[in-house]
């Protein structure tokens, strides 16, 4: 190892999609894009990993990387099934390899911009990294990598988890135009547990088994179920698996840290980009990092304005998590009653965290009320 750092204006710790969407960011400030910035990660990011979905109603600045998007979403639960519009918002699959080429040929057309290959041992809180190969400094850093989820008490812990499988078949099976959501219709197993039906075209589609609990499954469990769904309700018993993906994501209430100082900054996971009650992290991995990019940009803390006096949404969260590991309702009696009653766009703009107080009363007055009060109150009592 050097006994001098490289150093840089800025070091993005981890090249995933929180990491390389900074990156974008940024590039998009003409005062930006002459800085030094290293990309650092242990992979070189040329594989299809993951797949990860959102929703939003404009163009995202990845569009060219979407795998499909849908204006139209299947929703499935014991007693009530609907192809529900969902406009003027579009739910949009991304290709993990697609994202990893678009932004890395973005990266290429900045000499300024390096892109090295380490693993990350440790991060100081004046800002220097040290790798396996090098030891980096920059006067910020922002780091996806090296976190820990904080174990605290009146702080609600679970995690979403899935197995997915692309798969193909040789007639047509799928409705390309009409994915699905999430079917409630499988075995819950006193848990929460549903489906996914992505389409491609009509041979090919994501299928994928989603869980809310308090830890993961044995892997030959997903398989199990996976099977299960695909022949009992697919009618599908000959298809070719092309890729398949695990993953396990963090729904917890707790707060995360912001970073180790001033000069090292957390985003993504790391930083509390996961939504806690949904584990979806894409969409507010952009907001993050558009208005870290915002902020550099004007020559401003990259996390000033940040901070929420108060945060309503988090609050719901909360209560959600509580109603979730209380199991007084059955979790799909949530979401079914959400989705029986209420437009599907409102549901997507509530978890999207963009609705207004008066819309966020709808949605408590489509659920149970009784069992999000009790919830709600246990809540404000812990705390």
């Amino acid at each position: 190892m050097p006994d001098k750092a490289l150093t840089y204006d800025y070091i993005i710790a981890g090249a995933g999609a929180a990491g390389l969407s900074l990156v974008c960011h940024m590039l998009g400030h003409e005062s930006l894009q002459n800085k030094r910035i290293l990309l650092l990660d242990r992979d070189l990011k040329q594989t299809n990993d993951r797949t990860w979905c959102f929703w939003e109603t404009d163009e995202s600045p990845f569009e060219s990387c979407l795998k499909s998007k849908w204006s139209k979403l299947h929703f499935h639960s014991p007693h009530f099934s609907a192809l529900l519009d969902i406009s003027p918002y579009r739910y949009k699959m991304l290709d993990s390899l697609s994202f990893y080429q678009y932004c890395l040929s973005l990266v290429e057309r900045f000499p300024n911009v390096e892109f090295r290959q380490d693993e990350i041992v440790s991060l100081e809180a004046n800002g220097i990294l040290k790798g396996k190969k090098a030891e980096y400094q920059a006067d910020y850093v922002f780091n996806s990598v090296l976190f820990q989820i904080p174990k605290l008490p009146k702080k609600h812990y679970l995690v979403q988890h899935f197995k997915g499988i692309f798969i193909k078949t040789a007639s047509a099976v799928f409705k390309p135009e009409e994915p699905t959501l999430m079917d409630f219709r499988v075995a819950q197993h006193q848990d929460c547990r549903f489906m996914y039906v992505l389409p491609v075209n009509a041979h090919e589609a994501l299928v994928e088994y989603t869980g809310f609990s308090e830890s993961a499954l044995p892997q030959e469990e997903y398989d199990l179920e996976l099977r299960a769904y695909l022949r009992d309700f697919l009618q599908l018993t000959q298809y070719e698996i092309t890729h398949e993906e695990f993953g396990i994501i963090p729904m917890t209430d707790a707060p995360f840290s912001k970073g180790i100082s001033e000069q090292v900054i957390n985003i993504g996971t790391a930083g509390g980009a996961t939504k806690a009650s949904t584990g979806y992290t894409f969409s507010f991995i952009q907001r993050q990092c558009a208005a870290i990019a915002r902020n550099l940009a004007k020559g401003r803390e990259p996390l000033e304005g940040s901070a929420k006096a108060i945060d309503k949404f988090a609050f719901y969260d909360s209560v959600f998590l509580r109603v979730l590991l209380e199991k007084k309702q059955e979790p799909w009696e949530v979401f079914h009653d959400m989705f029986s009653k209420l437009p599907a766009s409102l549901i997507l703009k509530f978890l999207n965290e963009e609705t207004s107080l008066l819309e966020d009363l709808r949605i408590m007055n489509a659920v149970d009320q009784k069992t999000f009060l009790w919830a709600a109150l246990r809540l404000g009592w812990r705390r």
